[in-house]
């Protein structure tokens, strides 16, 4: 396995980085997960933006601007051209002196950037399909309060999905003072009545996806408010949508089936549209033509183009 190291390409058994690295001794640092088709990244504005936004609110001095570069640097040595790419970059190791466990860093460090890839499934699998399927468990969301940082401290994420699987569930539903958020690694989309409504970035502190964004962008019909945990009992479809998941539907909850427990219409229009938005950014046309993009509106009946 190749990986990527501090401005270097390197097998994995020659990588080294310090056990005094604040990454390791504190989850001090920020992640960005990208996806690779036939060796182009998607969406590489909002992740290098979202990615700056993190690195600026953790104080973390490194600039993320070469990133696309790196990127398909990386998945070129690894051969892997359908693949997801994942970058961290910590705060970096104290030097000789400065103290390990100090919570504010003392004097400048260089921080550590690590990325690897792994293999995914080409474009061409989601091409007038149906999405893949998930089933999930409502967990109560323990998590910090800046959820929209992409931070590597994802400890509430890991014990909220070991509780899903511990319910039997493969996915966590999160869920704070009764208003639903994301998945452990995904934003929510849910039909509800006549509305295609994915949770507000201001009702609870979940991610601004960029996958999100995209679904916001190719099906305007989806509206964007709180969401009460009483509506996924009635919801008529529930999605996750993300990097990896793309729009995946989630077939029970707490053991009951959603809807007739089956993809539904507005997840396979919703896979359509965003699986042609990718191919449109990234010039495949020949998966352009042969994407059939139904309508929304057979389905949805939004009251506000809120976001």
């Amino acid at each position: 396995m190749i990986i990527h190291l501090n401005g270097r390409l390197m097998p994995l058994e020659h990588a080294s980085i310090s056990p005094f690295d604040r990454g390791f001794i504190f989850g001090d640092g920020v992640y960005e997960g990208l996806r690779s088709f036939r060796g182009k990244m998607v969406g590489m504005e909002r992740h290098i933006a979202r990615m700056r936004d993190g690195l600026r609110e953790a104080r973390i001095d490194w600039d993320p601007s070469p990133l696309t570069r790196m990127s398909e640097e990386l998945i070129k040595a690894c051969a892997m051209p359908d693949a997801f790419v994942y970058w961290q970059v910590t705060r970096g190791t104290p030097g000789p002196g400065q103290p390990v466990r100090s919570r504010v860093p003392a004097g400048r460090m260089t921080p550590t950037v690590f990325g690897y890839c792994t293999p995914q499934p080409p474009i061409e699998k989601f091409v007038n399909a149906d999405p893949p399927t998930v089933t999930c468990a409502v967990c109560e969301d323990t998590r910090w309060s800046r959820g929209h940082l992409k931070s590597i401290s994802l400890l509430g994420n890991v014990i909220a999905a070991i509780e899903a699987d511990e319910a039997g569930a493969q996915d966590a539903i999160l869920v704070k003072n009764g208003l639903v958020g994301e998945g452990t690694a995904a934003n929510l989309i849910l039909v509800h009545g006549r509305q295609i409504v994915t949770p507000s970035l201001e009702s609870v502190p979940i991610l601004a996806g960029v996958t999100r964004a995209m679904d916001l962008d190719v099906a305007p019909e989806i509206v964007s408010r709180p969401v009460k945990v009483e509506e996924l009992a009635s919801a008529s479809e529930l999605m996750l949508t993300g990097t990896t998941t793309m729009i995946t539907s989630i077939t029970q909850v707490d053991g009951r089936p959603v809807g007739d427990g089956k993809p539904g219409p507005v997840a396979r229009s919703l896979l359509a549209r965003l699986t042609r938005a990718i191919a449109v950014e990234l010039g495949f046309g020949d998966i352009v033509e042969r994407i059939r993009v139904d309508t929304l509106s057979p389905w949805s009946s939004p009251v506000s183009a809120s976001r």
